[in-house]
């Protein structure tokens, strides 16, 4: 069966936080593409649900940045909803890398660069009213050519858990919870200063290869979040600059007024940081990667 009348579902690619991801087909355009279906939690608000996720779903659509992956189509089908997306090929999430790369941890640069992007593409998103609210290593992608692609905005943007089903199995800890700011506690509206905590999460992870709070027991960790502050990044690493444990430190500070103003500040801070990189296995470009090309003109336009 098709989903509207138009896309086919080919591979399953996992279960999301809010529903299952396909590897699909567009039958009308004949390109491949990533279709996400929202499950509807019985009894929940339907039509006020379907309301704030068109709407959401549409700015997300005149969104247009080289690190979220555009929109295509949303809808319902039947009593649930789809999402069609630009799929992002042969790209690697922050959980594999990590995993793969153990105790030899990613180079500081990388850590830096890879964080650089996504505050890039935050700042677009946060430009145009959109918070993500579900940053996670599962959520961000390193593409072949190094680039980074934030997952899931039309889904974490536009759909509230208390009217569609965020999927986990029984027992199951959702692994947002690991980088969720603690003012979420289910009575505080997320903000810019929300996602910045959930940086600071990943960029902590990405330079120790653990999380900030990291305990055998998960509901500990979450408790954590709310009640300690986290110790430096570099007493589990030698050799991080100062400053840049700092910054790692100020983006996980509870209050969030205590934290940078934007996503561009933090750009800036790790900018600085993001030099001399050296090819990573598997994700290196040739010289005339056509994106490369592009990013390289841009850099050296008159700021």
């Amino acid at each position: 069966m098709k989903i509207a009348d138009r896309y086919v579902q080919r591979t399953p690619l996992g279960i999301g936080g809010m529903g299952e991801i396909w590897e699909g087909a567009d039958t009308r355009l004949n390109r491949t593409v990533a279709i996400k279906l929202i499950r509807q939690v019985p009894g929940a608000d339907v039509q006020a649900g379907r309301r704030r996720f068109y709407r959401e779903a549409r700015i997300l659509a005149r969104l247009r940045h080289p690190g979220i992956p555009a929109l295509y189509d949303f809808g319902p089908h039947g009593d649930d909803l789809f999402i069609v997306m630009e799929l992002v090929e042969g790209a690697m999430g922050l959980r594999d890398l990590i995993a793969e790369r153990g105790d030899d941890l990613l180079p500081v640069p990388w850590a830096a660069v890879i964080g650089a992007q996504l505050c890039a593409a935050l700042a677009a998103a946060h430009q145009a009213g959109l918070i993500h609210r579900d940053l996670t290593p599962a959520n961000v992608v390193l593409a072949p050519n190094g680039t980074v692609k934030i997952l899931d905005f039309g889904v974490a943007t536009a759909v509230d858990v208390s009217e569609f089903s965020a999927i986990t199995q029984p027992g199951e800890v959702p692994g947002s919870l690991f980088y969720m700011a603690p003012e979420l506690d289910g009575h505080t509206k997320a903000d810019v200063r929300s996602d910045l905590y959930a940086v600071g999460c990943l960029l902590y992870e990405l330079l120790t290869g653990r999380r900030v709070f990291q305990d055998p027991s998960p509901f500990k960790e979450i408790g954590r979040h709310q009640t300690e502050s986290p110790v430096s990044p570099g007493r589990h690493r030698p050799g991080i600059p100062a400053p840049l444990q700092d910054l790692v430190v100020t983006l996980l500070a509870k209050n969030p007024a205590a934290r940078p103003v934007n996503a561009a500040e933090v750009f800036a801070a790790l900018l600085p940081y993001a030099r001399d990189l050296r090819p990573l296995p598997g994700l290196t470009a040739p010289p005339d990667d056509p994106i490369r090309l592009y990013a390289t003109a841009v850099a050296a336009l008159p700021t």
